[in-house]
């Protein structure tokens, strides 16, 4: 049995765990010569650091809850509104738990029977007691939020199907592609092709939603901060080489100024990109194309 098919068998077995899948996953992406399933999977098997972007499959919205008393009146497990908290903390995003944790312990036998799992927030408990959003007399003993453990149990299963849709896809397109020797994603044909494959059953959707002026395109990109560049880049689509020269180009034209137009090394290089997209050489469409770039790189220049 190859290895793809190997890992097409586990992706659908209750009994294989989601870290022996992944761990077979890391040998195939070495095979192919991957850094981009490569990155992914260990990331879901080491965990993702704190200025790692999460997936949204990891991403599950929090119910805040609170406990308190005062000398007459006692509350228990009282619903707070997501607004409120936010407001107190001054945290937009404080309602959204960001699962990093490797996926081998996530266990499900443990979860599985439970409604909720709680996340203990009592170190929120003063700034709570001093935002105004209660009754002064009272003070707060407990503050913690609840998430659906069915969404925690979704986490292993959103690996387990883009695991299994990424390797049908690619055993589709090159059936020997999991054996040493097989193909190199060093061709650039290949790299093409296998970037596409990851960008939609992996990342789902190649990072972006519709199409055309109107797509949803999901970037993170830190000012100044290349890497994220490159990385965000790579997973929709754009070529080693392509990113290479734009390193250069960024790295002479460090600054732009606040009416967003790119100084002309960087200028010419996104039209190149454009051109690509428009000759099928990148394989996005052409607005499509000009909405990632002109994202990522503001995010980078610091203006959006």
């Amino acid at each position: 049995m190859g290895l793809l098919a190997e890992i097409q068998n586990d992706a659908i077995s209750d009994t294989t765990p989601a870290s022996t899948l992944l761990r077979k996953c890391l040998v195939l992406a070495h095979n192919l010569d991957s850094s981009m399933l490569e990155d992914w999977v260990l990331y879901e098997l080491k965990g993702y650091p704190a200025d790692a972007e999460v997936p949204d499959y990891r991403k599950i919205r929090i119910n805040f809850k609170v406990s308190a008393n005062n000398l007459a009146w006692q509350v228990k497990n009282q619903p707070v509104p997501q607004a409120l908290v936010a407001t107190a903390l001054d945290d937009p995003d404080c309602d959204m738990f960001k699962c990093r944790q490797a996926i081998g312990t996530i266990h499900e036998d443990e979860i599985k029977g439970s409604a909720t799992m709680n996340i203990n927030l009592d170190n929120y408990s003063l700034i709570l007691q001093q935002s105004g959003i209660f009754d002064s007399s009272f003070n707060i003993s407990r503050f913690w939020g609840e998430i659906p453990a069915s969404q925690v149990l979704g986490i292993v299963d959103a690996v387990r199907n883009r695991v299994l849709e990424f390797a049908l896809a690619l055993s589709k397109k090159y059936p020997n592609a999991g054996e040493v020797g097989g193909i190199s994603i060093k061709e650039p044909a290949v790299e093409k092709t296998v970037n596409q494959i990851f960008n939609t059953t992996i990342n789902g959707n190649a990072g972006f939603v519709g199409n055309g002026e109107h797509a949803t395109v999901n970037i993170t990109v830190g000012h100044g901060n290349f890497g994220d560049l490159r990385q965000q880049l790579m997973q929709h689509g754009i070529a080693d080489e392509d990113i290479k020269e734009l390193e250069l180009a960024v790295a002479s034209e460090p600054q732009i100024d606040t009416d967003k137009k790119y100084g002309p090394k960087v200028g010419q290089w996104v039209g190149k990109m454009i051109g690509k997209a428009a000759s099928g050489a990148w394989n996005v469409g052409i607005q499509t194309g000009g909405v990632i770039l002109e994202k990522a790189l503001l995010k980078y220049y610091g203006i959006e």
